[in-house]
């Protein structure tokens, strides 16, 4: 009775990865190969999704759609390790997304995720474009001790987006198994294999990195910048005072801003400002939003505030500014 209760929790875990975004985009899921496939048309969005699963630790979801009018999007998030090459604003959607540092297409970002919910405005015309390979731990359980430690610790770091080598390989990889990116529908055993040289690829990277950053005395001050960076992304709607981050990172005020600055060559106050006024951009084309509203979700009470920050940021009002935007599109 406890094997077959695990083993439904297990299930019910990695369809939570997938089939809540895949019905709100009205597709509907159908065999094809060894994959799941969907075609969608619907008021929502136009375009296409494969979905593999491996055992009942992987899935690997790859899609290509164009989203036609604004939707607040929900998602049922699971304790896994993502690696994941995105578009601009597919990457919009990641905890680990930072300001004015992406590409059109081929971003690429591994980081962990832990369970809960998240909701997020997708906007009409944005592209959602990507391919993402998430393993639960326990896809992790029969590795050598030193990458299945690696993993776990992985999964519980604040993660990054990734350049030069290792995008190009993680994003070579995950590619060659989507049909929608020039690759070829792939058999289950060679799935397995691609996932798990992404996966040892990424472990690889971040043990490098590591050892990297300890031998220059820097590891302290960078993984205290990137546990930083990814709580800004998760809670710019609160006020976020420099000394309620340093509170919640369990460190000191003066600490953490002379890390954040060694590491980032910028203040935390300057990163924290650029990072609201980039979510404001994203969110106030949406129609749904008063200026009011877009305000408050970038952690400005007062509307008044927010106007001002803003006019200093871009020299135009966010209505001003929402309104060329929306005469633009």
């Amino acid at each position: 009775m406890h094997t077959r209760t695990t083993r439904t929790l297990r299930i019910a875990a990695l369809e939570l990865l997938y089939l809540p975004q895949v019905e709100q985009f009205g597709a509907t899921l159908r065999p094809h190969g060894s994959a799941l496939f969907g075609s969608i048309d619907s008021d929502v969005a136009e375009g296409a999704i494969y979905v593999y699963s491996i055992g009942k630790s992987c899935v690997v979801t790859s899609h290509r759609l164009t989203v036609k009018r604004d939707l607040l999007f929900y998602e049922r998030e699971v304790t896994s390790l993502c690696l994941c090459t995105l578009s601009s604003d597919s990457l919009a959607l990641c905890p680990i997304a930072q300001p004015r540092t992406r590409s059109a297409e081929g971003n690429v970002a591994v980081f962990g995720q832990q369970t809960g919910e998240a909701a997020s405005w997708l906007r009409a015309g944005s592209l959602q474009n990507a391919t993402s390979i998430m393993l639960l731990p326990s896809w992790f359980d029969h590795w050598e001790p030193r990458e299945r430690n690696a993993a776990r610790a992985l999964v519980d770091k604040p993660g990054s987006t990734c350049t030069d080598e290792l995008a190009r390989v993680l994003g070579a990889l995950m590619n060659s198994i989507s049909p929608l990116y020039g690759g070829r529908l792939a058999t289950e055993g060679t799935l397995a294999a691609r996932v798990s040289q992404a996966a040892r690829t990424a472990i690889m990277w971040y043990e490098e990195r590591t050892r990297a950053e300890k031998a220059a005395g820097t590891y302290e001050q960078a993984a205290l910048a990137r546990a930083a960076k990814r709580h800004i992304a998760q809670h710019l709607d609160a006020p976020l005072t420099l000394d309620g981050l340093a509170h919640d990172l369990l460190t000191s005020r003066t600490r953490l801003c002379a890390a954040f600055s060694q590491e980032e060559g910028e203040s935390l106050g300057a990163y924290i400002r650029r990072a609201r006024m980039q979510r404001a951009e994203e969110l106030l084309p949406i129609h749904n939003l008063s200026v009011a509203e877009v305000a408050a979700a970038v952690g400005y009470p007062r509307a008044s505030s927010f106007t001002v920050a803003f006019e200093r940021e871009t020299g135009m009002p966010p209505s001003t500014w929402r309104d060329r935007i929306r005469t633009a599109n």
